[in-house]
Protein backbone atom coordinates (compact mmCIF):
# COMPACT_ATOMS: atom_id res chain seq x y z
CA UNK A 1 0.00 0.00 0.00
CA UNK A 2 1.41 3.35 -0.95
CA UNK A 3 1.76 6.09 1.62
CA UNK A 4 1.38 8.81 -1.00
CA UNK A 5 -1.17 8.60 -3.74
CA UNK A 6 1.43 10.17 -6.05
CA UNK A 7 3.67 7.13 -5.68
CA UNK A 8 1.56 4.02 -6.00
CA UNK A 9 4.43 1.90 -7.26
CA UNK A 10 6.63 2.20 -4.17
CA UNK A 11 4.86 -0.41 -2.14
CA UNK A 12 5.17 0.17 1.60
CA UNK A 13 8.62 1.69 1.44
CA UNK A 14 7.17 4.83 3.00
CA UNK A 15 4.59 4.65 5.75
CA UNK A 16 3.99 8.33 6.39
CA UNK A 17 0.31 8.97 5.91
CA UNK A 18 -0.75 12.34 4.50
CA UNK A 19 -2.99 13.17 7.46
CA UNK A 20 -0.62 12.05 10.20
CA UNK A 21 0.85 15.41 11.25
CA UNK A 22 2.34 14.06 14.48
CA UNK A 23 4.33 11.44 12.60
CA UNK A 24 5.67 14.08 10.23
CA UNK A 25 6.70 16.26 13.17
CA UNK A 26 8.52 13.34 14.80
CA UNK A 27 10.37 12.52 11.58
CA UNK A 28 11.30 16.18 11.11
CA UNK A 29 12.61 16.30 14.68
CA UNK A 30 14.72 13.17 14.08
CA UNK A 31 16.18 14.78 10.95
CA UNK A 32 17.05 17.99 12.80
CA UNK A 33 18.71 16.10 15.67
CA UNK A 34 20.77 14.00 13.26
CA UNK A 35 21.96 17.01 11.27
CA UNK A 36 22.92 18.87 14.44
CA UNK A 37 24.84 15.90 15.81
CA UNK A 38 26.49 15.15 12.46
CA UNK A 39 27.81 18.69 12.00
CA UNK A 40 29.13 18.68 15.54
CA UNK A 41 30.76 15.27 15.00
CA UNK A 42 32.55 16.39 11.84
CA UNK A 43 33.88 19.53 13.54
CA UNK A 44 34.95 17.54 16.61
CA UNK A 45 36.72 14.95 14.45
CA UNK A 46 38.66 17.60 12.53
CA UNK A 47 39.65 19.36 15.76
CA UNK A 48 40.55 16.25 17.74
CA UNK A 49 42.99 14.68 15.31
CA UNK A 50 46.28 16.38 14.54
CA UNK A 51 46.89 14.55 11.26
CA UNK A 52 44.17 13.34 8.99
CA UNK A 53 45.15 9.75 8.29
CA UNK A 54 44.62 6.21 9.51
CA UNK A 55 41.62 3.88 9.51
CA UNK A 56 40.23 5.19 12.79
CA UNK A 57 40.17 8.82 11.67
CA UNK A 58 38.76 8.22 8.20
CA UNK A 59 36.10 5.74 9.28
CA UNK A 60 35.04 8.12 12.04
CA UNK A 61 34.94 11.12 9.69
CA UNK A 62 33.18 9.35 6.81
CA UNK A 63 30.54 7.72 9.00
CA UNK A 64 29.87 11.05 10.74
CA UNK A 65 29.59 13.06 7.53
CA UNK A 66 27.43 10.42 5.81
CA UNK A 67 24.63 11.12 8.30
CA UNK A 68 23.94 14.48 6.63
CA UNK A 69 23.17 13.28 3.07
CA UNK A 70 21.58 10.08 4.42
CA UNK A 71 18.88 12.00 6.27
CA UNK A 72 18.54 14.37 3.32
CA UNK A 73 17.80 11.39 1.06
CA UNK A 74 15.01 10.13 3.33
CA UNK A 75 13.62 13.66 3.74
CA UNK A 76 13.38 14.03 -0.04
CA UNK A 77 11.86 10.56 -0.39
CA UNK A 78 9.21 11.10 2.26
CA UNK A 79 8.24 14.71 1.64
CA UNK A 80 9.55 15.98 -1.73
CA UNK A 81 7.12 14.29 -4.11
CA UNK A 82 8.45 16.17 -7.13
CA UNK A 83 11.91 14.59 -6.72
CA UNK A 84 12.48 11.26 -8.46
CA UNK A 85 12.53 8.42 -5.88
CA UNK A 86 15.54 6.95 -7.67
CA UNK A 87 17.57 10.06 -6.78
CA UNK A 88 16.52 9.87 -3.15
CA UNK A 89 17.13 6.12 -2.89
CA UNK A 90 20.58 6.40 -4.51
CA UNK A 91 21.53 9.02 -1.93
CA UNK A 92 20.17 6.83 0.85
CA UNK A 93 21.92 3.66 -0.30
CA UNK A 94 25.40 5.16 -0.80
CA UNK A 95 25.39 6.93 2.56
CA UNK A 96 23.91 3.87 4.26
CA UNK A 97 27.04 1.93 3.29
CA UNK A 98 29.25 4.62 4.85
CA UNK A 99 27.13 4.96 7.98
CA UNK A 100 26.69 1.31 8.93
CA UNK A 101 29.88 -0.37 7.73
CA UNK A 102 31.83 2.80 8.52
CA UNK A 103 30.73 2.58 12.14
CA UNK A 104 31.77 -1.08 12.28
CA UNK A 105 35.22 -0.07 11.01
CA UNK A 106 35.38 2.53 13.78
CA UNK A 107 34.75 -0.23 16.33
CA UNK A 108 37.30 -2.49 14.62
CA UNK A 109 39.98 0.22 14.58
CA UNK A 110 39.49 0.83 18.29
CA UNK A 111 40.07 -2.87 19.02
CA UNK A 112 43.78 -2.47 18.13
CA UNK A 113 44.34 -0.64 21.40
CA UNK A 114 43.18 -3.50 23.59
CA UNK A 115 43.68 -6.60 21.43
CA UNK A 116 47.17 -7.78 20.49
CA UNK A 117 46.12 -10.70 18.28
CA UNK A 118 46.69 -9.85 14.60
CA UNK A 119 45.04 -13.01 13.28
CA UNK A 120 41.84 -12.36 15.24
CA UNK A 121 41.83 -8.73 14.09
CA UNK A 122 42.17 -9.82 10.46
CA UNK A 123 39.37 -12.36 10.96
CA UNK A 124 37.10 -9.66 12.38
CA UNK A 125 37.89 -7.36 9.45
CA UNK A 126 37.06 -10.20 7.07
CA UNK A 127 33.74 -10.67 8.89
CA UNK A 128 32.90 -6.97 8.45
CA UNK A 129 33.68 -7.12 4.73
CA UNK A 130 31.69 -10.35 4.30
CA UNK A 131 28.66 -8.93 6.11
CA UNK A 132 28.87 -5.78 3.98
CA UNK A 133 28.64 -7.88 0.80
CA UNK A 134 25.95 -10.22 2.12
CA UNK A 135 23.69 -7.51 3.55
CA UNK A 136 24.32 -4.37 1.51
CA UNK A 137 24.14 -5.77 -2.02
CA UNK A 138 20.90 -7.83 -1.77
CA UNK A 139 19.18 -4.99 0.08
CA UNK A 140 20.26 -2.53 -2.62
CA UNK A 141 19.00 -4.74 -5.47
CA UNK A 142 15.65 -5.48 -3.84
CA UNK A 143 15.13 -1.80 -2.90
CA UNK A 144 15.60 -0.59 -6.47
CA UNK A 145 13.39 -3.42 -7.65
CA UNK A 146 10.70 -2.46 -5.15
CA UNK A 147 10.60 1.04 -6.62
CA UNK A 148 9.30 -0.47 -9.86
CA UNK A 149 6.26 -1.84 -8.04
CA UNK A 150 7.19 -5.49 -8.54
CA UNK A 151 5.54 -7.45 -5.67
CA UNK A 152 8.38 -9.98 -5.53
CA UNK A 153 10.99 -7.27 -5.10
CA UNK A 154 8.85 -5.53 -2.49
CA UNK A 155 8.52 -8.75 -0.52
CA UNK A 156 12.24 -9.43 -0.90
CA UNK A 157 13.13 -5.93 0.25
CA UNK A 158 11.06 -6.15 3.41
CA UNK A 159 12.68 -9.50 4.23
CA UNK A 160 16.20 -8.18 3.56
CA UNK A 161 15.49 -5.00 5.54
CA UNK A 162 14.86 -7.03 8.67
CA UNK A 163 17.68 -9.49 8.03
CA UNK A 164 20.33 -6.80 7.52
CA UNK A 165 19.06 -4.84 10.51
CA UNK A 166 19.49 -7.82 12.83
CA UNK A 167 22.75 -8.87 11.13
CA UNK A 168 24.46 -5.52 11.61
CA UNK A 169 23.12 -5.32 15.15
CA UNK A 170 24.73 -8.68 15.99
CA UNK A 171 27.97 -7.59 14.31
CA UNK A 172 28.24 -4.40 16.36
CA UNK A 173 27.32 -6.26 19.53
CA UNK A 174 30.13 -8.74 18.82
CA UNK A 175 32.67 -5.96 18.28
CA UNK A 176 31.61 -4.15 21.45
CA UNK A 177 31.62 -7.41 23.40
CA UNK A 178 35.19 -8.25 22.36
CA UNK A 179 36.30 -4.73 23.27
CA UNK A 180 34.70 -4.89 26.73
CA UNK A 181 36.17 -8.34 27.39
CA UNK A 182 39.69 -7.32 26.43
CA UNK A 183 39.40 -4.11 28.45
CA UNK A 184 38.38 -6.12 31.52
CA UNK A 185 41.48 -8.29 31.09
CA UNK A 186 43.71 -5.21 30.88
CA UNK A 187 42.17 -3.52 33.89
CA UNK A 188 42.77 -6.62 35.99
CA UNK A 189 46.42 -5.57 35.95
CA UNK A 190 45.39 -2.37 37.73
CA UNK A 191 42.68 -3.23 40.24
CA UNK A 192 42.66 0.17 41.99
CA UNK A 193 39.34 1.97 42.29
CA UNK A 194 39.83 4.59 39.50
CA UNK A 195 40.38 1.81 36.97
CA UNK A 196 37.20 0.07 38.10
CA UNK A 197 35.31 3.33 37.66
CA UNK A 198 36.62 3.61 34.10
CA UNK A 199 35.55 0.02 33.44
CA UNK A 200 32.08 0.78 34.76
CA UNK A 201 31.85 3.80 32.47
CA UNK A 202 32.94 1.75 29.46
CA UNK A 203 30.40 -0.94 30.25
CA UNK A 204 27.60 1.60 30.57
CA UNK A 205 28.55 3.26 27.27
CA UNK A 206 28.61 -0.06 25.42
CA UNK A 207 25.31 -1.08 26.99
CA UNK A 208 23.77 2.18 25.77
CA UNK A 209 25.11 1.45 22.27
CA UNK A 210 23.54 -2.03 22.38
CA UNK A 211 20.22 -0.61 23.60
CA UNK A 212 20.16 1.86 20.70
CA UNK A 213 20.63 -1.02 18.25
CA UNK A 214 17.84 -3.00 19.90
CA UNK A 215 15.50 0.00 19.81
CA UNK A 216 16.04 0.35 16.04
CA UNK A 217 15.28 -3.36 15.55
CA UNK A 218 12.20 -3.14 17.81
CA UNK A 219 10.78 -0.17 15.87
CA UNK A 220 11.25 -2.05 12.60
CA UNK A 221 9.53 -5.21 13.86
CA UNK A 222 6.73 -3.10 15.35
CA UNK A 223 5.86 -2.06 11.81
CA UNK A 224 6.91 1.60 11.93
CA UNK A 225 9.23 1.60 8.95
CA UNK A 226 9.32 5.36 8.36
CA UNK A 227 10.10 6.07 12.00
CA UNK A 228 12.77 3.36 12.04
CA UNK A 229 14.66 4.67 9.03
CA UNK A 230 14.70 8.19 10.50
CA UNK A 231 15.56 7.09 14.05
CA UNK A 232 18.44 4.92 12.85
CA UNK A 233 20.68 7.88 11.87
CA UNK A 234 19.82 9.50 15.22
CA UNK A 235 21.02 6.32 16.94
CA UNK A 236 24.23 6.25 14.89
CA UNK A 237 24.93 9.91 15.63
CA UNK A 238 24.61 9.19 19.35
CA UNK A 239 26.82 6.09 19.05
CA UNK A 240 29.50 8.12 17.26
CA UNK A 241 29.37 10.73 20.02
CA UNK A 242 29.78 7.99 22.59
CA UNK A 243 32.84 6.89 20.61
CA UNK A 244 34.62 10.06 21.71
CA UNK A 245 33.66 9.33 25.30
CA UNK A 246 35.21 5.87 24.94
CA UNK A 247 38.33 7.39 23.43
CA UNK A 248 38.58 9.70 26.43
CA UNK A 249 38.45 6.70 28.78
CA UNK A 250 41.20 5.00 26.75
CA UNK A 251 43.40 8.04 27.27
CA UNK A 252 42.80 7.77 31.02
CA UNK A 253 43.72 4.08 30.99
CA UNK A 254 46.93 4.84 29.09
CA UNK A 255 48.09 7.27 31.79
CA UNK A 256 49.52 4.42 33.79
CA UNK A 257 49.50 3.83 37.57
CA UNK A 258 49.85 6.56 40.14
CA UNK A 259 52.85 6.96 42.44
CA UNK A 260 51.18 4.92 45.16
CA UNK A 261 50.14 2.16 42.78
CA UNK A 262 50.37 -1.14 44.70
CA UNK A 263 51.25 -2.86 41.43
CA UNK A 264 54.22 -0.90 40.09
CA UNK A 265 55.40 -3.77 37.96
CA UNK A 266 52.26 -3.63 35.83
CA UNK A 267 53.09 -0.28 34.20
CA UNK A 268 55.03 -1.51 31.20
CA UNK A 269 52.94 -4.58 30.49
CA UNK A 270 49.60 -2.83 30.73
CA UNK A 271 50.65 0.20 28.75
CA UNK A 272 52.43 -1.74 26.04
CA UNK A 273 49.13 -3.41 25.17
CA UNK A 274 47.93 -0.03 23.96
CA UNK A 275 50.74 0.55 21.49
CA UNK A 276 50.00 -2.27 19.08
CA UNK A 277 49.72 -0.50 15.77
CA UNK A 278 48.00 -1.86 12.66
CA UNK A 279 49.13 -0.96 9.19
CA UNK A 280 48.84 2.74 8.55
CA UNK A 281 49.20 3.77 12.20
CA UNK A 282 52.26 5.39 13.72
CA UNK A 283 54.87 3.07 15.15
CA UNK A 284 55.75 3.52 18.82
CA UNK A 285 57.07 1.39 21.62
CA UNK A 286 56.11 0.71 25.26
CA UNK A 287 55.71 3.70 27.55
CA UNK A 288 57.77 4.12 30.70
CA UNK A 289 56.04 7.02 32.43
CA UNK A 290 52.59 8.49 32.75
CA UNK A 291 53.40 11.39 30.42
CA UNK A 292 54.90 9.16 27.77
CA UNK A 293 51.86 6.86 27.96
CA UNK A 294 49.57 9.76 27.22
CA UNK A 295 51.89 10.86 24.42
CA UNK A 296 51.78 7.31 23.04
CA UNK A 297 47.98 7.34 23.02
CA UNK A 298 47.96 10.73 21.32
CA UNK A 299 50.48 9.52 18.75
CA UNK A 300 48.49 6.40 17.92
CA UNK A 301 45.38 8.43 17.22
CA UNK A 302 47.23 11.52 15.92
CA UNK A 303 45.40 13.54 18.56
CA UNK A 304 45.95 17.20 19.23
CA UNK A 305 47.57 18.16 22.52
CA UNK A 306 44.27 19.48 23.88
CA UNK A 307 42.20 16.48 22.78
CA UNK A 308 41.75 15.00 26.23
CA UNK A 309 39.81 18.05 27.33
CA UNK A 310 37.71 17.93 24.18
CA UNK A 311 36.94 14.27 24.65
CA UNK A 312 35.65 14.68 28.18
CA UNK A 313 32.89 17.19 27.56
CA UNK A 314 29.24 16.30 27.97
CA UNK A 315 27.67 15.43 24.64
CA UNK A 316 24.27 16.98 23.95
CA UNK A 317 21.76 14.96 21.94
Amino acid sequence: MSAFSDRPSEGSLSEVTPGNTVQKYVISAFAAITWYNAIELVILCLMTFQRYRGMYFWSLLVSSFSLIPHVLGYTLFLFALDVSPYISVTLIILTWYCMVTGHSLVLWSRLHLVLDRPRLLHWILGLIITDAVLFHLPTTVTLYGALTGNPRFQSGYHAMERIQLVGFCVQEALLSGIYVWETIKLLRLRPERPRRLILAQLLVINIVILILDLVVVAIEYAGYYALQVMFKPVAYSIKLKLEYAILGRLVQIAKGPSLDDPYPGSNTSATSAFVTTPQGWDECGPSETNDSAVATMAKIFDLNSSSEGQLSYAFPV
